[in-house]
Order: C-alpha cells, then sequence, then structure tokens
C-alpha cells in the first residue's frame, strides 16, 4: 500500500536537492562536478519517482529502487561537506531512502 509518507518523502528530496542545486548556484560554489550531477539526478529520480506513486504506475517499485540508491548515493556525497545545507539534504535524502525501502520490501514483484 503506498501512503502519503512515501510521496511526501520523495517530494521533500525532490524538492530539496532543486533548492540545494539553486543555492549552489547562486553563491556559484566551486563543488566538484560529480556532485553536482548526483543531486541534479537525485532530483529527477525523485520527481520520477513521485509521479509514479501519485498515478500508481505498474512500474513503482523500480521507480522507488531507482530513488533508494541515487538518494543514498546524494546523503553520501552531501555529508562529506561541512555546510548546512548539503547536511540537509543528506538527511531528507536519508529519509526518503529509509521511507522508500521499507515500500519496496513489502511490494509484490
Amino acid at each position: 500500500m503506498v501512503t502519503s509518507c512515501h510521496t511526501k518523502a520523495c517530494f521533500d528530496a525532490w524538492m530539496n536537492c532543486e533548492d540545494l542545486l539553486v543555492n549552489i548556484n547562486l553563491v556559484q560554489r566551486s563543488l566538484s562536478k560529480k556532485l553536482t550531477k548526483i543531486v541534479d539526478e537525485c532530483a529527477l529520480i525523485c520527481m520520477s519517482t513521485f509521479h509514479a506513486l501519485k498515478s500508481h504506475s505498474v512500474n513503482t517499485s523500480k521507480y522507488a529502487l531507482l530513488c533508494v540508491g541515487i538518494c543514498e548515493e546524494c546523503a553520501e556525497l552531501c555529508e562529506q561537506l561541512n555546510d548546512k545545507d548539503f547536511k540537509r539534504c543528506a538527511l531528507v535524502c536519508r529519509e526518503c531512502s529509509d521511507t522508500l525501502s521499507q515500500l519496496i520490501s513489502i511490494s509484490p514483484e
């Protein structure tokens, strides 16, 4: 059963990554291209997963699995930086990953 906590977790991670990308561009931080790329991919996959959950797509579990992977990768990279915006991103991505991991474990394949 897909609940609002799953869609909220995806939405929060999506918006947080998008906000972080805007902040990175506004302050013109010189960060690795890898980090920027991962945050951007995380936003895209979280958005796609959010829409899959909302529309009850037959591919929801596949999107959720992708989302867990990219959120974990994004969180690992963001945790390495000593900045509150990146720490927040890591926290929100981990919450999304944890929430969707629960969904994957109860979803029939």
